[in-house]
C-alpha cells in the first residue's frame, strides 16, 4: 500500500500537464479576446500566448505556464494596455489577472476529474 501511494505524484506530473496546459489555453483566450475588443490596444491580441514548463525531479514536479503578450513590438504595448501611464489613457484591457481568476474555478474542477482515480 505504501509503495503504491508513492508512486502518486509521478502518476499525477502527465495528467496536470493537461491540466495546466487546458487552462493556460483558456487564460491565453480571454485575454486575446479581451486585447481584440479594445478600440487601441487590438493589436496586442496576436502577441499574446503561453509556455509551458515542467521541472521534474525524483518523482515529484512542478508544471507552470507563462501567459502573456510577447516582448518587443506590438507586445510592448501590454503594460500600458493593462495598467495605463501617469498621463491619461490606457489601462482599457481587463488584467491578465482577472483572466487568470475567471479560469480558476475551471482548473480546480479539471485538476479533481484528472486526478480522482489516483486515490
Amino acid at each position: 500500500m505504501a509503495k503504491a501511494f508513492r508512486a502518486i505524484p509521478a502518476l499525477m506530473v502527465p495528467k496536470m500537464r493537461g491540466v495546466v496546459a487546458k487552462s493556460a489555453l483558456n487564460t491565453k483566450n480571454a485575454m486575446r479576446k479581451d486585447a481584440q475588443s479594445s478600440r487601441h490596444f487590438k493589436q496586442l491580441a496576436p502577441t499574446i500566448s503561453y509556455d509551458l514548463k515542467v521541472h521534474a525531479f525524483g518523482g515529484d514536479g512542478v508544471i507552470e505556464a507563462e501567459i502573456g503578450p510577447t516582448a518587443g513590438g506590438s507586445g510592448s504595448l501590454a503594460g500600458i494596455a493593462y495598467y495605463g501611464t501617469s498621463r491619461p489613457g490606457g489601462g482599457t484591457v481587463r488584467s491578465p489577472e482577472d483572466a487568470m481568476l475567471e479560469e480558476a474555478p475551471n482548473f480546480y474542477e479539471y485538476a479533481f476529474k484528472a486526478t480522482e482515480e489516483l486515490l
